[in-house]
């Protein structure tokens, strides 16, 4: 289970240090990579409630450490961006251009990234 957030109020963004870090090296072109959310043993979990994750804080960086751009879903599989509308009960993709702390829905099964050229995001967890 990851690490309490120490804050009063988990929005206060004045949280400890993670014991769950997670680095996806993205190489671009269509590039996607998703996972399950994981125990503190590093086995896979049914649901983010059951691996004790309640916030991220999602960061992409280059590989030398400038700027990107991902689509992450928080609730499954990151897909490719198409033209239209996601409406979704199984979460959608969202653009993050820089870092970003989200709260991750406790029936989420897994999470993805997408990127279109490539690039780390590293993925910080907490518990409440």
């Amino acid at each position: 289970m990851p690490r309490q957030i120490g804050t009063m109020h988990p929005t206060d963004q004045v949280p400890l240090p993670p014991d769950t870090v997670t680095t996806f090296l993205l190489t671009g072109g269509s590039s996607q990579q998703n996972q399950d959310w994981l125990s503190s043993a590093s086995t896979a979990c049914a649901s983010a409630s059951v691996a004790g994750v309640h916030l991220v804080r999602i960061t992409p960086y280059t590989t030398a450490g400038g700027a990107f751009f991902v689509h992450a879903n928080l609730l499954q599989a990151a897909s490719t961006p198409t033209s239209g509308t996601s409406i979704a009960s199984s979460g959608v993709n969202h653009p993050i251009m820089s870092a970003q702390v989200f709260q991750v829905p406790g029936h989420s099964t897994g999470f993805g990234f997408f990127s279109f050229s490539s690039g780390y995001v590293t993925m910080e967890q907490w518990r409440k």
